[in-house]
């Protein structure tokens, strides 16, 4: 019996193949556990303290410090707003805490 490894079982950072004893799924997407990582300052992160916007993961204090007051410049041009955006993820969260 052999372990067939899928070809879209990649890392979606670095692009190497993602074993499944190191991979870790968000967003549909397959990383590197050692690559999941913010962004914006290169914390290390798991399931439970990111939050993502357009492909890109972040850790929970840069997101909301980078988008949740002041959003950017693309709010308007058919994306939601990010306040909205992190409105619904909150709401989400404390959901699932009941």
């Amino acid at each position: 019996y052999k372990l067939q490894i899928q070809e879209n079982e990649t890392c979606r950072l670095c692009q190497q193949r993602v074993y499944p004893m190191e991979r870790l799924v968000a967003d549909q997407q397959n990383f590197h556990k050692s690559c999941f990582r913010c962004h914006h300052c290169g914390s290390q992160l798991s399931l439970g303290n990111y939050a993502s916007l357009h492909g890109k993961i972040y850790c929970k204090p840069h997101f909301k410090q980078l988008f949740k007051s002041k959003g950017n410049y693309d709010e308007g041009f058919g994306h939601k707003q990010h306040k909205e955006l992190w409105k619904l993820k909150d709401q989400c969260s404390s959901v699932g805490n009941i």
